[in-house]
């Protein structure tokens, strides 16, 4: 070694290659929790030793180099979890699954007047489209009565003007509360 101009011989002692020995620090980190790796034995004054931290006295770097290089053993234990949710919470919830918001969408109205019109326009559009969603709405004091469940204006316009629906006079394309579509 240099120290200022002159060389200065230190001792050399073996050292030993822990890789390559049974008794390396790091096979303990593969073994299972319930054996205990073998202590190795002190052949060298480079190995580190392993001591337990409340016998270190001093907070000299290789106190703590030797420390940390202990394998540090810990059982596993599966995890838990537990929810509560609160009253409150709970109560909301099961009130928007008892009643959830109608889906927004688009309907035909084909005719606005009153009930005992409304009635006979309806029945007239159910004889004549079976297949096709027909609903009469209160709306005081008069009634309406629309047609399908359009998820959007253009399909609603375009049902309205290929006749689909029918050809009635006055008829008008509203935003409406619609039906959640069948499933298939």
């Amino acid at each position: 070694m240099l120290i200022g101009s002159a060389w200065i011989s230190a001792p050399v002692s073996a050292q030993t290659d822990t890789t390559s020995t049974d008794s390396g620090w790091w096979k303990g980190l593969f073994r299972p929790t319930d054996e205990v790796p073998a202590a190795a034995p002190q052949e060298s004054v480079g190995t580190p030793t392993a001591e337990p931290a409340a016998e270190i006295q001093s907070d000299t770097p290789s106190a703590l180099e030797d420390t940390l290089a202990l394998p540090i053993l810990r059982s596993a234990q599966p995890a838990t979890f537990s929810w509560s949710l609160p009253e409150g919470l709970a109560t909301l919830d099961s009130l928007d699954k008892a009643d959830p918001k109608p889906l927004q969408g688009y309907r035909i109205q084909i005719y606005f007047g009153d009930l005992q019109e409304a009635r006979a326009v309806r029945a007239a559009f159910r004889r004549d489209h079976p297949g096709e969603a027909c609903q009469l709405m209160p709306i005081a004091p008069n009634y309406a009565v629309t047609v399908g469940n359009y998820r959007d204006m253009w399909s609603a316009q375009r049902a309205l003007r290929d006749g689909h629906v029918g050809s009635w006079k006055h008829a008008l394309v509203i935003p409406s509360a619609i039906d959640l579509p069948a499933l298939r």
